[in-house]
């Protein structure tokens, strides 16, 4: 609120009432009885145009200060927010850990209470499916084994061998 410049020139009487002065009064006594007129209601003046801003810096001060405590309210509140989320998170973790729940299911499950936690976990675990790990391009590679065929009929042997077999007895394996 904007004050009113308080002036410095001297007042002078108003001209339209004829100021009174005391009997006996000389013109020095009335100049020196204006003059205090003068000053007193200059003072009256000033003092109003000071109430005036006293007030309104006190209005202001106020103002100011009812804006640190609701800034300050502002704060406590996101605080207490910030603290609920971290403990709705905690207690999800911490069923999550103490259910064996997987580390990829855990954002899914829903719930601010162990009740609700576990209601929503025995709907999801139905669901899970058993990853499947990676191949590892890098790894050795290990060929399957070949289920045996059975027993074989021997491979043909050649006339060479067949008489190799009658001198001698047994017919050594070449090929």
């Amino acid at each position: 609120m904007p004050t009113a410049p308080v002036s410095t020139a001297p007042v002078v009487p108003a001209a339209t009432a004829e100021p009174q002065y005391p009997e006996g009064l000389g013109d020095p006594g009335k100049k020196a009885l204006d003059a205090e007129r003068a000053r007193a209601e200059k003072a009256e003046r000033d003092l109003k145009a000071l109430r005036d801003k006293a007030a309104a810096d006190a209005k202001a001060a106020e103002d100011a200060k009812l804006s640190e405590l609701e800034r300050a309210q502002k704060i406590a509140t996101e605080a207490t927010a910030a603290a609920e989320k971290q403990a709705q998170e905690n207690l999800r973790l911490n069923f999550a850990y103490n259910n064996g729940v997987p580390k990829e299911w855990v954002n899914r499950l829903e719930g601010s209470t162990p009740e609700e936690l576990a209601a929503d976990w025995a709907i999801l675990r139905p669901t899970l499916v058993a990853p499947v790990a990676a191949v590892d391009p890098n790894a050795p590679r290990v060929p399957a084994p070949v289920p045996s065929p059975g027993p074989q009929p021997s491979p043909t042997k050649t006339e060479d061998q067949l008489l190799y077999e009658q001198v001698y007895g047994s017919a050594p394996n070449r090929k």
